[in-house]
């Protein structure tokens, strides 16, 4: 009879076999097996799922439980076995012996006639030997036995020698009276195809075998012991991806989601290093990205491929994403990293040029450029940051971002942009000077584009208005961006937001919206985050100080989600309930945020958000928001920000120390920003007036507010609304009713944004009110009202003359209750009730903490902290933490 031609295993090759030691016992099986059905390891979960699976394996002949080392095969069998009261007609073999002994084909064979002998089948007539003679003879006393039975084959892949054929064989002569179970970490290598055509295999894989959120709960909280949050669960097995091992060798530090040394160690010893060299290959160039694709796998498997990338799926928890790419659970992805980095230089290198290339390829360009750097490929990194304008990034992103990271290396190279990535770095550390200094060291006329670029975004920190916007001309001349079109790439969007910036420190508010509205809306400024977050970001401060406070307060709200950071996210807790408690003055200073870049969105966010908090009359809100922006350079955020600052000193009766501000802001802010120095200058008109001195207001004001006064430096001559209306207010105050009349009329006769159009008309109703004209003065106070009310609107009304607060708080229908501050409508309760640990997170949340200064306070880690949060979300019903605190205050969580 022809011998086997097979092996039971589909990939192991047998080694060349020694020559053998002498055995104890003359059994092939005896030193090469176990017999007995493990125990159950000590902190077993049940698998419900899995065994419903093997329940509807009665009929079957097969059953495959295939899955890598550690996901639970043995223990899911052993249950099965133990659970269903199988164990009188199912026999165990567990193949642990030597390679040179499993790669005889007689511990196969006697492994098997061993454990039917133990089940009651006579096998006294079955000899040692090719197919013709044994399996026959196997097969025939089966059959015999008049019964249905079962061997388990566990570790089957171990087995090396050919026993395909035997198997297929026995199993079509036993004619359903023999099942065999194999679990191992490949599948066998049978006719699979045929046994699912007839429906006769019942298989089990990884998918099958990972755990999921319930089990794993039950894997870190036994029996007995204070059972985790459900986020905290998904979070730990979502990164573990199920894999049983990793969930109970990282049971004690679940709340880090980080590999273990345990889980590093069974890892590479278990999983990773009995894989075939070709396969490990693979694994660690696909780990260098995030997630690959069959082009990246054919860059460095060739033809074996296909072959390879189902042996990851089996052998190595690869997985494919509902894109259709690629990629591995967290823990697999930063064990096989960390083996990356222990391989030698020269093949890490290697990897990471052969990831660097399929991803530019793929047109991720940013991507790449950490690549071409992890492999210190500084020339081609060098042509990357010129040819694809990628220099600004490290501008706006965080000085611990991944660009920053990879090239900051480059900086103290020879390379044509080392000048120009020493330039970025010292603009993002917020050192002009430095910045100056190194473009002026830079060479080639192709790196001219990137020097004015870079100058411009300097000149948005250092230069006045006039000279800001002149580099960003220059800026745009080099570029090629004519300002009509949506901006070509980064650097083009960040000079765009830079010119922005430029007009409104003008007082070209319109201009300003324009072009920032439009590089918002523009490809590459949705792609990048801190650009959208910052064209954003002084959107809203634009329509903040024009009295949009709903438009900015959303705005600036997306602003901060765009950053997508814990520092941003846990400051966006911004709630429009004036019911916020108060804090004393040294809990507020100390919310003090990181640095982040030289143009922080989140700072301009915040400052939007304080000026809106201040006209809505919530000076202890507009307080954190001013503290949550931070030292800020840029000059525009700067300003405003000393404005909300002033203005919550004015509110908490401090008169004195917000004009000292004020005048100390004005005197920084009037060589360089004309838009500024008058906001400013109205503001302390305001004070004085509010403290009963309008003849210091008139002061102030100068002559901003009378007919034909310039606000941008001569480039055009119009009444500024918004001091004129203080204007006509401190005439009015100073019993002048006609000149009052005449600068209101010169004030409304244009289009003035909304606030100057609330206050003109709130002092016009003042002005009717003092001639003793109530029927004349209420219809203006109530259109005053209307246009406010759609924004909550308060602060003119609350800095409004006796007469008007008097008309307002006598009004018998109680139509102006959102003046007081209340909500509109109740607030739905929580979805369920919020733990203690929760409500203590939200009490730090309301008061703009970072997720770092939670944790440390708490005394827990980062990830503890987020998973809190999460639960929070879910269970008031919100996706963001902006909108929990919001929902918190109104349902008085807070005040508890």
């Amino acid at each position: 009879m022809k011998a086997t031609t097979r092996r039971l295993d589909s990939t192991a090759t047998p080694p060349t076999a020694p020559t053998a030691a002498p055995r104890p016992t003359s059994h092939p099986a005896a030193w090469a097996c176990r017999f007995d059905v493990p125990e159950l390891p000590r902190r077993h979960v049940h698998r419900r799922q899995p065994l419903e699976t093997l329940s509807q394996a009665d009929e079957a002949a097969l059953v495959v439980v295939t899955a890598p080392a550690g996901t639970g095969k043995t223990a899911l069998l052993t249950e099965w076995v133990k659970s269903e009261g199988r164990s009188g007609d199912t026999a165990w073999v567990t193949f642990d012996g030597p390679p040179t002994d499993l790669a005889d084909p007689r511990v196969f064979t006697s492994a098997v006639v061993r454990s039917l002998t133990g089940l009651g089948v006579d096998t006294s007539a079955v000899h040692d030997g090719p197919s013709a003679s044994w399996v026959p003879s196997v097969a025939s006393a089966v059959v015999a036995a008049g019964r249905r039975m079962s061997v388990v084959l566990d570790d089957h892949h171990r087995v090396t020698a050919d026993v395909a054929d035997d198997v297929d064989l026995l199993l079509r002569l036993t004619s359903g009276r023999l099942r065999l179970v194999f679990a191992g970490r490949r599948a066998p290598r049978l006719p699979l195809h045929r046994y699912r055509l007839a429906g006769s295999v019942v298989e089990i894989g990884p998918d099958e075998l990972a755990f999921d959120d319930d089990e794993a709960a039950a894997l870190a909280a036994p029996s007995g012991e204070p059972p985790p949050s459900r986020t905290s669960v998904r979070d730990w097995n979502a990164y573990h991806g199920g894999w049983v091992a990793g969930l109970a060798l990282s049971r004690h530090s679940r709340d880090d989601s980080r590999t273990t040394p345990a889980v590093d160690e069974y890892f590479r010893h278990e999983v990773f290093e009995p894989l075939p060299t070709e396969l490990r290959r693979l694994l660690l160039t696909t780990c260098a990205v995030d997630v690959f694709d069959d082009d990246l796998a054919r860059d460095v498997a060739g033809p074996a491929t296909d072959r390879l990338l189902r042996l990851a799926e089996t052998c190595a928890f690869a997985t494919t994403t509902p894109d259709g790419d690629r990629c591995y659970p967290g823990v697999v992805r930063d064990a096989l990293r960390r083996a990356l980095a222990r391989t030698d230089p020269q093949q890490a290198a290697v990897v990471h040029t052969t990831c660097a290339e399929w991803l530019r390829r793929r047109g991720a360009i940013t991507d790449a450029v950490r690549q071409y750097a992890a492999a210190r490929a500084w020339d081609t990194v060098s042509d990357l940051l010129i040819e694809e304008q990628l220099v600004g990034r490290l501008v706006t992103e965080r000085p611990d971002g991944p660009l920053h990271r990879a090239c900051r290396p480059l900086a103290e190279t020879d390379t044509r942009a080392a000048p120009l990535v020493r330039a970025a770095l010292a603009l993002s550390d917020g050192d002009t000077v430095g910045c100056a200094q190194a473009l002026a060291s830079a060479r080639g006329a192709d790196t001219a584009a990137c020097v004015a670029a870079l100058d411009a975004l300097r000149a948005r920190l250092e230069d006045d208005a006039d000279a800001a916007l002149a580099a960003t001309d220059t800026a745009q001349h080099e570029l090629g961006d004519p300002g009509t079109v949506p901006p070509a790439g980064a650097l083009s969007a960040s000079v765009r937001v830079a010119r922005g910036v430029a007009l409104l420190r003008h007082g070209d508010v319109d201009l300003a919206r324009a072009e920032l509205g439009d590089t918002a809306a523009s490809r590459p400024g949705r792609e990048l985050p801190e650009t959208y977050a910052d064209c954003l970001a002084h959107l809203a401060l634009a329509d903040a100080v024009e009295g949009h406070l709903t438009r900015a307060e959303r705005t600036a709200v997306d602003a901060l989600d765009a950053l997508d950071t814990d520092e941003t996210a846990a400051r966006s807790a911004v709630s429009s309930v004036s019911s916020v408690s108060s804090v004393s003055r040294e809990s507020r200073s100390s919310v003090i945020p990181p640095d982040t870049s030289p143009f922080p969105g989140h700072a301009a966010a915040h400052v939007a958000l304080g000026l809106v908090a201040l006209d809505r009359c919530d000076p202890d809100l507009a307080w954190r928001h001013a503290m949550a922006a931070g030292p800020v350079p840029e000059s525009l955020t700067r300003h405003l920000a000393h404005r909300v600052v002033a203005g919550v000193e004015a509110a908490e009766g401090h008169p004195a120390a917000a004009a000292s501000r004020l005048h100390a802001t004005i005197a920084e802010a009037a060589p360089t920003d004309p838009w500024t120095t008058a906001l400013l200058r109205v503001e302390s008109a305001r004070l004085a007036l509010l403290e009963g001195h309008p003849d210091l207001a008139l002061h102030e004001l100068g002559s901003l507010g009378r007919a034909g006064d310039t606000t941008t430096s001569g480039a055009r001559s119009t009444t500024h609304p918004a001091a004129a209306v203080v204007r006509a207010a401190a005439h009015l105050r100073r019993d002048e009713d006609g000149r009052a009349h005449q600068v209101l009329t010169a004030a409304t006769g244009g289009f003035p944004a909304l606030r100057p159009r609330v206050e003109a008309l709130v002092v016009e109703a003042e002005r009717r009110l003092r001639h003793g004209s109530a029927l004349r003065g209420a219809p203006v106070l109530d259109t005053a009202l209307r246009l406010a009310a759609p924004e909550r609107l308060r602060l003119p009304f609350r800095q409004a003359g006796p007469e008007v607060r008097h008309l307002l708080a006598s009004d018998p229908r109680g139509a102006q209750h959102w003046l007081r501050g209340l909500s509109e409508s109740p607030a739905a309760p929580p979805v369920e009730p919020l733990t203690a640990r929760e409500r203590e997170v939200l009490r730090h949340l309301a008061d703009l903490l970072t997720t770092e200064e939670i944790a440390e306070l708490m005394v827990v880690s980062v990830n503890t902290v987020r998973t809190h949060v999460r639960g929070i979300l879910r269970k008031l019903g919100v996706n963001r933490r902006y909108a929990a605190v919001r929902r918190a205050r109104e349902l008085g969580l807070l005040d508890e």
